[in-house]
């Protein structure tokens, strides 16, 4: 009896041990991130993540881990996805866009979330203010709202003689107010005949388009709206199908074969939202960390679609017909 007593005291000995040492052992972080848009949309936003997290020393699977959902165009599965996310217990929840920081922020108020892009974070109330955002969000916003006027100047350079101007968003961005009220206050200051069209899915486009040729549209400013990037090459074979002058407020347009952008990088944002994240897993409170505007914007033209255009090449500035960012 007194050396079975003894075997079960020396085995209970080993097990307290052997738990003290994986409790010993450190966490590793768990990242989730959220993002709304198809793949190809995600994919080179989520690099960026990963190589910002890379420049500071982070590799995954050694010293982080990542849980990735997105929502191809079906904004309506990001409320699914964010309470899959959060169920993993993070430490820390990437978002972008700001929809997809909603999302998050409706199933937590205690989890750290950052924005890796987005507009209207404070109109939807998921931050206090920029210098100081209280609660557990904060992160990068790329001001697209506010640059709705800088596209009906660029259209104003590229094609003087166009006065009616179809707007084109699916209306179901964060920011939607603030640009639809931007491209209305602009229309009115350049004395231009506005014409607001909606679009949530490719499919409603070429309604869009017979409605277009209906009501003589001349030229076409899309709306920041997270859910056009998903099909924005169906928009830029409508602007060219319709073979009328287009504006967009993501330079990923352009680089699809839009006319012209006008943004910040939006990689770039990506990029540094690691630097949000390497900051909170090291003790800051999202809450004290200011949402840092960009600085640097860029204009970049596609000289291509200059040939099948209405607009007389003369009207163009020479200026703007090279390939450029700037």
């Amino acid at each position: 009896m007194k050396r079975r007593a003894a075997f079960a005291l020396l085995f209970a000995l080993c097990s307290a041990l052997a738990a003290g040492d994986a409790s010993a052992q450190p966490r590793v972080p768990l990242i989730v991130v959220l993002m709304h848009g198809t793949e190809s949309v995600v994919r080179p936003r989520l690099e960026a993540l990963r190589g910002g997290l890379r420049e500071l020393g982070y590799r995954e699977g050694q010293n982080y881990r990542m849980e990735v959902r997105w929502s191809g165009s079906r904004v309506e599965r990001l409320p699914e996805l964010a309470r899959e996310l959060l169920g993993l217990k993070p430490d820390v929840a990437v978002a972008q866009p700001v929809l997809a920081a909603q999302a998050f922020h409706r199933e937590s108020k205690t989890i750290p979330i950052v924005m890796a892009g987005g507009a209207g974070a404070q109109r939807v109330g998921l931050i206090a203010s920029l210098a100081r955002p209280g609660g557990n969000v904060t992160g990068l916003t790329n001001q697209g709202d506010e640059l709705t006027t800088k596209l009906f100047e660029l259209l104003q350079e590229i094609a003087p003689r166009a006065k009616r101007v179809v707007t084109l968003s699916s209306g179901l961005g964060a920011a939607e107010l603030d640009v639809r009220a931007g491209s209305r206050a602009a229309a009115k200051a350049y004395g231009l005949t506005l014409i607001e069209a909606f679009a949530e899915s490719p499919s409603q486009l070429p309604p869009l388009a017979e409605r277009c040729a209906r009501e003589r549209c001349e030229a076409l400013v899309s709306l920041l709206d997270p859910n056009l990037s998903s099909f924005r090459s169906e928009v830029v074979a409508l602007a060219a199908r319709l073979r009328i002058p287009a504006a967009y407020p993501i330079n990923e347009f352009a680089v699809d074969g839009g006319l012209i952008s006008y943004s910040t990088d939006i990689l770039q944002l990506a990029r540094r939202a690691a630097a949000y994240v390497d900051k909170i897993l090291k003790g800051a409170k999202p809450g004290d960390l200011p949402v840092e505007q960009p600085t640097k914007f860029e204009l970049v033209v596609n000289p291509v679609p200059l040939r099948t255009r209405k607009v007389s090449m003369a009207a163009w500035p020479t200026r703007l017909l090279p390939s450029t960012k700037g």
